[in-house]
């Protein structure tokens, strides 16, 4: 392996390592003790490093070299930090979706309902 593909895979791989950190935190709750204006800086930091990380891909690409053992580890982790940052997400927002329902007074219908004009009686 060059000297020059080495010096890619290894920069391609702390850049995959980097973007794993910033979706860890995020999974971990870090955003939810900051500014909304670090948050926010952290998001484009996120969105800079991934553009970062398809630049070296396919500059890796061009020099047709394959991916070595370190850079294959360091995107099967950042797979497995994007999934749980996927999970993350999607159960925060359905936990701010039912918080937002309840203050709202919307609940899941129980059913009962009155006479003939079905008039709801309750919610649950």
């Amino acid at each position: 392996m060059t000297e020059i593909a080495s010096d890619l895979h290894l920069r391609e791989s702390r850049t995959a390592r980097r973007l794993g950190r910033l979706f860890k935190i995020e999974c971990a709750g870090g955003f939810d003790r900051w500014p909304l204006a670090t948050i926010w800086r952290l998001v484009q930091r996120r969105g800079a490093v991934i553009r970062e990380l398809f630049k070296l891909d396919e500059l890796r690409r061009s020099l047709a070299s394959s991916r070595s053992s370190e850079l294959d580890q360091a995107l099967r982790e950042l797979a497995r930090d994007v999934s749980r940052g996927s999970d993350c997400a999607r159960f925060r927002a359905e936990k701010i979706d039912g918080d937002l329902r309840a203050r709202r007074g919307d609940g899941v219908a129980t059913g009962i309902r009155s006479g003939p004009d079905g008039q709801l009686l309750g919610k649950g």
